[in-house]
């Protein structure tokens, strides 16, 4: 999923286009630029959802998930049972600092197992304390992940090859990422 400016919103059909433009309207977000903006995602039940974490591929080291190799993956899920929101997580780990080598193409597969809030995963290079609206340009990430609806858990995947240097994911939806819901990512 290719991102261009998190800040700008696509409007599609029914209530989830409807809801992008009041969005928009209320927030001052961008619709000018809607096209660049890719918010497919996909649907999973409860056991998809487990599979999909299982298939991480970093290992916890501290407060780090620290990953390996050429190709890795990681699935990051907002927001698990247990875990207080806003937050993300990944290996049972609350807003972990992801540890990833120099070169690797990094897929990602980001889950919104919240049935409250509609949630993005965006990586920047700005650094924290993030405002109540961040405007960001990023430099990977997701548009808009919509809530759980009857059951269905919605996730979006995206591949990154980051250069070496010193990142921070966070949620986009006002108030999320000033109030917790943002992590570090080094890659070395």
């Amino acid at each position: 999923m290719e991102m261009h400016n998190p800040m700008v919103v696509k409007a599609g059909r029914g209530a989830a286009g409807i809801a992008a433009l009041v969005m928009g309207a209320v927030f001052g977000i961008s619709t000018a630029n809607a096209a660049a903006l890719d918010t497919t995602y996909k649907t999973a039940n409860p056991g998809q959802v487990k599979k999909l974490l299982g298939e991480d591929s970093g290992k916890v080291s501290g407060k780090n998930v620290v990953y390996s190799g050429k190709t890795v993956h990681v699935v990051a899920a907002m927001v698990l049972p247990g875990f207080p929101f806003p937050s993300f997580e990944v290996h049972d780990k609350k807003d972990p600092t992801l540890v990833i080598p120099a070169g690797a193409t990094v897929d990602f597969t980001v889950i919104n197992t919240n049935k409250g809030f509609s949630h993005s995963f965006q990586i920047t290079t700005l650094k924290p304390p993030f405002p109540v609206m961040p405007k960001i340009t990023p430099v990977a990430g997701t548009g808009f992940i919509p809530q759980v609806a009857g059951g269905t858990f919605h996730y979006a995947t995206f591949t990154w090859t980051p250069k070496a240097g010193t990142y921070h994911y966070i949620c986009t939806i006002p108030g999320h990422a000033a109030t917790g819901m943002n992590g570090e990512i080094v890659v070395k």
